[in-house]
């Protein structure tokens, strides 16, 4: 009996073995790795995530965001200074190749663009919150978990996730990044604007 008592709790631990490979947690690269610049000692990269494999990758082989115009871009800001960067005002904008600026798509509205409409913007929701159906093909965790939500950013340190656009990758995409403030004094970084198709 002890011999298949073994062989029953070794097949079960395979396929809990296999479910965590799948979910492996995502590591991004220093940002000098990815399309990038630096200035007054912040480096910024990204890559945009612009084929099938590689959102299947990073978000799974269910989640279809580029069959939705949805375009997620990653960004890596890694700071070099003796201070904290303020990243509550950041703003990220895709600009196109025509000079066309589209800015990011807050994560939690990402589902509303594979359901029927668009979650209004600037409006309130309301209560009860319509969610979108199961079957959504955006309604997945891994857009908000991996979404960018870094507020500060201390001295030495860097952070990193993905941005999302209602836009169709095309050559000559740039990334407009604004809105980074040195503490305490509160001054604004000059802006940031790099192609991001290398």
């Amino acid at each position: 009996m002890i011999p298949k008592f073994r062989f029953v709790i070794s097949s079960i631990a395979l396929p809990a073995f296999l479910i965590a490979a799948s979910t492996a947690p995502f590591h991004p690269g220093p940002a000098a790795g990815y399309a990038h610049q630096s200035s007054d000692q912040v480096t910024i990269g990204a890559k945009s995530f612009n084929t099938e494999d590689q959102v299947a990758d990073v978000f799974g082989k269910k989640v279809d965001l580029l069959k939705y115009g949805v375009l997620p871009v990653l960004v890596v800001i890694e700071n070099k200074r003796q201070k904290a960067l303020d990243l509550r005002d950041l703003e990220v904008n895709l600009v196109g190749s025509d000079g066309r600026h589209v800015s990011a798509v807050n994560p939690e509205d990402v589902p509303f663009l594979g359901s029927n409409g668009h979650r209004p913007r600037n409006s309130p929701v309301p209560l009860p919150v319509p969610l979108p159906k199961k079957k959504n093909p955006l309604n997945a965790a891994e857009i908000v978990t991996r979404a960018f939500s870094a507020k500060m950013l201390p001295p030495g340190d860097s952070a990193q996730g993905f941005f999302y656009f209602e836009a169709r990758p095309e050559p000559g995409d740039s990334l407009y990044v604004n809105g980074l403030r040195d503490t305490p004094s509160g001054h604004e970084i000059l802006y940031f604007e790099f192609a991001i198709d290398k």
